[in-house]
């Protein structure tokens, strides 16, 4: 008797077939029956399964007309000879040690079904799921009992290995899709003993002319059919209402992929039965998740998308005679045709103080300069900018620093009575701009440079600032662009932007070179904040954990590797008893921009750990002994001081990562000759750590030779770059 039974339904593959084939003839566990079910194919998928019948006498060919996938599966379970059953779709295909992997864990924990992850291959990338992660190896439990992560699963029967003996009825041939989540969910109602696998072992490809994909199949809302066989199930009457919100949630999902594709194909109406059906659900949902009111935020979504496809035909005629788009500086009202634009109040008022300066800039001598930060986000430390302003303005020299009164260097200069040459704002450049340049208005006439360390303005101040002769527009930069190449690709460091640009390595510069940047517009020397590293007596034997942040919306944020590893990581329990017995701190600083821009929350409370305010990063860059971040620019800080640095990069390949985000990994991978501690997973990096640890934080050899070799310049910065700024404006 084999070991295992893997049942496949073909029907039409036979340009994937070939690979699903030699992914199941070839596996490493080499006692498995494999069924293939011909479904009616009129391609040559059945004379390619002949063959291999040919060579392999493992392999059973049963054919039968076209009567579906769920018949086909029911024709396999009548012929299997084993104890275990497996399914595969005949475009997908298995790790080559799958058999063997599942055969031997389900055997040794004796479970009635065990789940394992997947990697989604599509025509460019091919990624693992995540919903496995949360579960121990070792973990066992009955569905009744299982955690909310479960509830995450991929509702398909090719994510498990099942008993045979729990496989005894028949699927829906009634059911063209969804077919696989009513049987799987009416399986797991029987209370079924359960483990889960952190393996991807099955490689689910996504083609456009699946079943999944096919329009003219969700149009006949077989979802509805499982869900109403679903809800007249005895085991799911009985089951309690947090099983059943959970399980309908899932269906929910279901529904918002298919609204998806009714939005692609604008053309196609949707039943009135779906918006009728869709709503029941909701109500049941809901029902169901009183005592913990939005448990849930998909039936919430679901509701909104189908208030928007239900009017859909009446916004297309009202958008042709009347719609009103919103932009960041304008609004556009568009009358029957006729269209009007209207600048904003604030945008009109930077307009305004624009117009003022260019007609009285020939009037005044240009003696100053004028400093700033960053104006956009108040969550960000005031650093770099700031500590060249202070150094120019000690030397004699005429200062002005705008800061938004909201940072904590304004709050720190009020108690100090320092607000001599400040400028203070009350709200952000980005949103209100026209009050930017009503208080700059003064300086700005006499100003010969504008130096700061964010380039953030809207479209009509950076046309104004930029390439004017009648100041340098000088960026001084927040960190080494060196590990954010994407900066450049995106645009946002482009060289018409800016008249001089300061960059810390010949690394930095063979990268501005390639995107066209010129040596005069290039300052080669290095941050102004590393003076102040030099200056720094404070140390500790402690880490700093620091990350970079990623363009997230929120839900993206809770559904990604780089919140679920980090929490992970921060929770280590045998990471912190090492770190306690060996008396080091551990402080983790989230990024301002994912606290203030992206408005996201960690919601941390992990003993042990303690949280660094965003504005006072300054301050635990000098005395910590060690940093672990990803790309972070922080991590020049901390090698200008001789300290360890470890990369870790933990979340490629997440499938919420937009396209900058998987740019910058993507750029990051060649730069390891740089940063030489890059790792992709919590072990690695805590044996790199403890390494450190144990050697008194001292760093390689060779590690410290690239150290030294990185920066232009490590002595008298600040000096030596206003001296070079004052000789740029003495130059024009």
């Amino acid at each position: 008797m084999p070991k295992v039974s893997i049942i496949i339904p073909v029907y039409n593959v036979e340009e994937y077939l070939v690979k699903c084939l030699d992914s199941v003839v070839n596996q490493t566990l080499k006692d498995i029956e494999i069924i293939c079910i011909d479904d009616g194919s009129t391609d040559n998928s059945l004379e390619i399964l002949t063959a291999y019948a040919n060579n392999d006498p493992r392999i059973k060919v049963f054919t039968q007309e076209n009567q579906g996938v769920s018949a086909a599966r029911n024709k396999g379970l009548l012929n299997v000879t084993s104890k275990y059953v497996m399914f595969i779709d005949s475009d997908d295909w298995l790790e080559l040690s799958a058999c063997e992997q599942l055969y031997n864990a389900i055997n040794k924990k004796n479970v009635d079904i065990l789940f394992f992850n997947w990697f989604i291959v599509t025509n460019k990338k091919k990624y693992p799921l995540s919903w496995t992660q949360n579960f121990d190896s070792d973990e066992i439990f009955y569905f009744n009992d299982a955690p909310e992560e479960f509830f995450n699963l991929s509702t398909s029967m090719n994510c498990g290995i099942f008993q045979k003996s729990i496989l005894t009825k028949n699927f829906d041939t009634n059911i063209e899709k969804t077919e696989d989540a009513l049987y799987l969910w009416e399986l797991l109602l029987k209370n079924l003993k359960i483990s889960v696998l952190n393996e991807p072992l099955y490689n689910y490809y996504q083609r456009n002319n699946s079943t999944m994909h096919n329009i003219s199949v969700i149009k006949k809302c077989h979802l509805f059919k499982s869900i109403e066989k679903l809800l007249n199930n005895n085991d799911y009457k009985k089951a309690d209402n947090y099983i059943k919100a959970h399980i309908l949630n899932r269906f929910i999902k279901s529904l918002l992929f298919e609204i998806n594709f009714f939005n692609k194909h604008k053309e196609q109406k949707i039943p009135k039965y779906y918006y009728k059906k869709s709503k029941e659900l909701i109500k049941l949902i809901k029902k169901y998740d009183k005592n913990s009111t939005h448990q849930f935020e998909e039936p919430y979504i679901l509701e909104k998308n189908l208030s928007q496809l239900k009017y859909q035909k009446i916004a297309k005629l009202c958008k042709k005679l009347f719609w009103i788009k919103e932009t960041n500086e304008r609004l556009i009202i568009n009358i029957c045709g006729i269209k009007i634009k209207c600048l904003k109040e604030q945008f009109k008022k930077e307009k305004k103080y624009i117009n003022k300066i260019k007609n009285n800039r020939k009037k005044y001598p240009k003696t100053t300069y004028l400093f700033f930060d960053c104006l956009e986000d108040p969550k960000a430390e005031c650093i770099d900018a700031y500590s060249l302003y202070t150094h120019m303005k000690s030397q004699g020299g005429y200062a002005y620093y705008a800061v938004l009164k909201d940072t904590n260097l304004y709050k720190k200069l009020i108690q100090e009575d320092n607000l001599d040459n400040i400028i203070a704002l009350d709200n952000s450049i980005k949103t209100h701009p026209g009050d930017f340049f009503e208080a700059i208005y003064p300086i700005l006439n006499e100003t010969k440079a504008i130096v700061t360390s964010f380039g953030v303005f809207s479209k009509e101040s950076q046309k104004f600032i930029t390439n004017n002769k009648y100041w340098q527009y000088i960026f001084i930069q927040h960190g080494v662009v060196f590990l954010k190449e994407t900066v450049m690709i995106n645009g946002y460091l482009k060289p018409n932007k800016f008249d001089k640009i300061l960059i810390s390595s010949e690394y930095e510069y063979k990268i501005f070179k390639k995107y066209g940047w010129t040596d005069d517009k290039l300052i080669k020397c290095g941050l102004p904040r590393w003076d102040l590293l030099n200056k720094s007596q404070q140390k500790e034997r402690s880490i700093l954990v620091m990350l970079t942040w990623r363009r997230f919306k929120l839900l993206e944020f809770e559904n990604s590797l780089y919140k679920k590893n980090l929490i992970k990581f921060l929770n280590n329990n045998n990471l912190h008893k090492y770190l306690k017995e060996n008396n080091i701190k551990l402080y983790f600083a989230p990024h301002h921009s994912l606290l203030g821009l992206c408005g996201l929350d960690f919601n941390l409370d992990i003993e042990n750990v303690e949280f660094v305010d965003s504005n006072e990063c300054s301050k635990y860059i000098q005395k910590c002994s060690c940093l672990i971040t990803d790309w972070s620019s922080v991590a020049f800080d901390f090698m200008f001081q001789n300290k360890p640095v470890i990369c870790y990069i933990l979340d490629k390949n997440d499938p919420v990562l937009g396209k900058w985000d998987n740019l910058d990994i993507k750029h990051f991978d060649y730069k390891q000759y740089i940063m030489p501690n890059v790792f992709f997973d919590e072990e690695s990096v805590i044996k790199k750590l403890k390494f450190y640890i144990e050697n008194n934080f001292q760093l390689e050899p060779k590690t410290q030779e690239k150290y030294d070799n990185f920066f232009y310049t490590k002595e008298n910065i600040r000096e030596k770059l206003s001296e070079e700024i004052e000789k740029i404006c003495s130059d024009k």
